[in-house]
C-alpha cells in the first residue's frame, strides 16, 4: 500500500504539521510520500517528499502532471488535505482510477470540494455533517512533546496565526481588567493592528506578542504556561487545545471545534461574542491555579492520540482497497 498525501499551502502551519506527523507515524506499516511546496520540504524531516508545481486547482495540466506521477509511482491511494488539494483530487478521480480520501481541516462556505471523493475525514463532528462517507477523527497532541506537567508559574498564552478569525482583538479588549500576563504567540497580517491595539488600550505592560516561536520551540512555552485561552470565532480542531491538556494547563475560551468535547461548559464564551469572552476571563482567570486537569488529560490520552487516529486511519485506506 502506497500512499500519497498532497497538501498546497507554501506555509507549514497547522495542516503541515499534521500530514507530517500522520504520515510519520504510518510510515512503519506502508510507503508515505508528501507531496509539496519545495519551500516546506525541510520541515518534513525523514519523510519522502515530492515537489509539484500545482498552480490553480483547476487546471487540467496540473491534473495530468500529479496522475503521471501517481501512476509512475505505483500510488494506491491520495489523500488530499484542505479545500484545494481536494479540488484538485476531485478532478484526478475523474481521470484515474486511483482512490482519493480528503481530509477537512476547517470550517469553509460551502463543501463542494469534498463531494465525490472516496472517503472523507473531518477533525470535528461538524464539519462532515451531512457529508456522505465521511469519518470523524480528532486531531491529536503533539507525539514529540514530553506532556510533562506545566509548572504554571508563566505567563497565560494564546496560539494562532494571527488573522481575524483567531479573535485576538478581542481577546485583548477583553483583557483591560485582568492584572495577568499574556503572551500571544503566533505570526501573520494583523500583528501591526494588534499591537497598535494593545498600545492604545494601556497594555503593553500586561500583553505581548511573541512572533519567533515555532513548532519545535513552542513546548518551551508549554512547560510554564499558567493557562490556555481561545478566542477562535471558528475552528477545526484547535490542536493547541490538546497540546495544552497534555501538559495540564488550564484551558478557557470559545465554544468551537472539539473545545466542548473536552472543556467544561463553565469555562466556555460564546464564538465571536467580545462581551461573553470578557466575562468569562474576568471569572475564571482568577480561579485558573486551582483547575485540576488530571482527569481531562487522562481522556486525551485515549481518544486524541496519533496512534488511535493513525490506526482508523489505515482502516480507511484498507477498506477502499478491499472494494476496489
Amino acid at each position: 500500500m502506497k500512499i500519497a498525501h498532497l497538501v498546497s499551502s507554501q506555509i507549514f502551519a497547522g495542516i503541515e504539521q499534521h500530514v507530517y506527523e500522520l504520515s510519520s507515524s504510518m510510515s512503519d506499516v506502508s510507503d508515505q510520500v508528501i507531496i509539496c511546496d519545495e519551500s516546506i520540504h525541510h520541515h518534513m524531516s525523514g519523510m519522502k517528499t515530492q515537489s509539484l508545481s500545482m498552480g490553480s486547482r483547476y487546471s487540467p495540466l496540473n491534473t495530468y502532471k500529479l496522475i503521471k506521477f501517481l501512476n509512475q509511482n505505483n500510488i494506491s491511494i491520495l489523500h488530499c488535505h484542505g479545500a484545494k488539494a481536494s479540488t484538485i483530487g476531485k478532478g484526478i478521480k475523474i481521470f484515474s482510477n486511483i482512490k482519493v480520501v480528503s481530509t477537512i481541516h476547517g470550517h469553509k462556505k460551502n463543501n463542494n470540494a469534498f463531494t465525490n471523493i472516496d472517503a472523507v475525514i473531518g477533525v470535528n463532528k461538524l464539519l462532515v455533517e451531512n457529508i456522505p462517507k465521511s469519518t470523524y477523527i480528532p486531531n491529536w497532541f503533539n507525539p514529540s512533546h514530553a506532556g510533562k506537567r506545566s509548572s504554571r508559574i508563566g505567563p497565560i498564552i494564546a496560539i494562532g496565526r494571527l488573522e481575524p478569525v483567531k479573535g485576538f482583538d478581542q481577546l485583548i479588549k477583553s483583557w483591560i481588567n485582568i492584572n495577568e500576563n499574556l503572551e500571544v504567540i503566533g505570526s501573520g497580517p494583523e500583528e501591526q493592528s494588534l499591537n497598535q491595539l494593545i498600545h492604545d488600550l494601556n497594555l503593553s505592560d500586561r500583553i505581548r506578542i511573541v512572533t519567533n516561536c515555532d513548532y519545535d520551540s513552542i513546548e518551551e512555552k508549554y512547560k510554564n504556561a499558567s493557562g490556555l485561552i481561545v478566542s477562535s470565532h471558528r475552528e477545526g480542531g484547535p490542536r493547541v487545545v490538546l497540546e495544552a491538556i497534555n501538559h495540564e494547563i488550564p484551558v478557557l475560551g470559545s465554544r468551537v471545534g472539539i473545545i466542548p468535547d473536552l472543556i467544561p461548559k463553565e469555562c466556555l464564551s460564546e464564538p465571536g461574542n467580545q462581551e461573553s469572552l470578557q466575562v468569562l476571563l474576568e471569572e475564571m482567570v482568577p480561579l485558573l491555579a486551582q483547575l485540576n486537569m488530571e482527569g481531562i488529560k487522562a481522556a486525551l490520552i485515549d481518544h486524541y492520540s496519533i496512534t488511535n487516529a493513525a490506526k482508523q486511519t489505515k482502516e480507511i485506506y484498507e477498506t477502499l482497497l478491499k472494494a476496489s
